[in-house]
């Protein structure tokens, strides 16, 4: 098992879209759209970059494998190592196609053309999804009710992983105003609905980690972190094969 990154690099998934894009001397070249999720397995396939200026690029838009991205923290932004040559012939999404229509063939040759090795998915790639369409996806219980929604998923910025769901549960032991970090392991995506499911109970949750109003859903430390996977009893995120 090895140790990857620190909860300091957490970061909102909605602060992630708009995040500047470096060249390898620190000179910016573009930002991150969008991130494009697997639902089933909680990492980041790739994120969707746009390339104003850089070749002139501004319309279309370049699926990049996240382990090329290296997040800068005196930049405030991601480093990427990238010739304007390999842009010149990379995959890219053209105008008006969907960022989630993706199938096995295109994930395939996006990696292999920039020699990436392909994440491993637990489903197909149609369980790909945008960042900021699993912001208000809906969550529901173990049979089937509607017990509340995604505010925000916390990124790991170093490795790609989500560390976990931030959800609020309107109704639910009628709590609305705080919000819960939930591991993500723990969130099951179904077709339909359209939503995850999460099995637990009022009794749980009563006692459950919580965020306060007003308190930071990025301000967490190891120590936090370790309370919310302790107490659900999930492997932490951090500890990967």
């Amino acid at each position: 098992m090895t140790e990857h990154g620190t909860t300091s690099s957490l970061i909102a998934s909605d602060r992630v879209e708009g995040t500047a894009v470096y060249d390898a001397h620190g000179k910016r070249i573009g930002k991150v759209e969008r991130l494009v999720i697997d639902k089933a397995s909680g990492c980041v396939a790739y994120a969707v970059l746009s390339f104003g200026g850089f070749l002139g690029i501004g319309a279309d838009h370049y699926p990049i494998p996240w382990p090329m991205l290296d997040y800068d923290e005196k930049l405030g932004g991601y480093r990427v190592d990238i010739t304007e040559e390999q842009l010149k012939n990379a995959p890219k999404i053209e105008q008006g196609e969907s960022w989630e229509q993706a199938n096995g063939d295109r994930g395939e040759e996006v990696h292999g053309y920039w020699e990436q090795p392909a994440p491993v998915q637990e489903r197909q790639t149609s369980s790909l999804i945008t960042s900021d369409r699993v912001e208000g996806m809906p969550v529901y219980d173990a049979r089937g009710k509607r017990i509340g929604k995604v505010e925000r998923m916390m990124i790991d910025k170093l490795t790609g992983r989500i560390a976990y769901a931030i959800l609020s549960f309107g109704g639910f032991l009628g709590i609305g105003e705080d919000h819960y970090p939930i591991p993500w392991s723990m969130l099951t995506y179904n077709e339909k609905p359209d939503g995850f499911q999460l099995d637990i109970t009022e009794e749980q949750l009563k006692n459950a980690p919580k965020i306060e109003q007003g308190e930071n859903w990025e301000q967490t430390n190891r120590a936090r972190n370790q309370n919310v996977y302790d107490y659900w009893e999930v492997r932490y995120y951090w500890l990967v094969e």
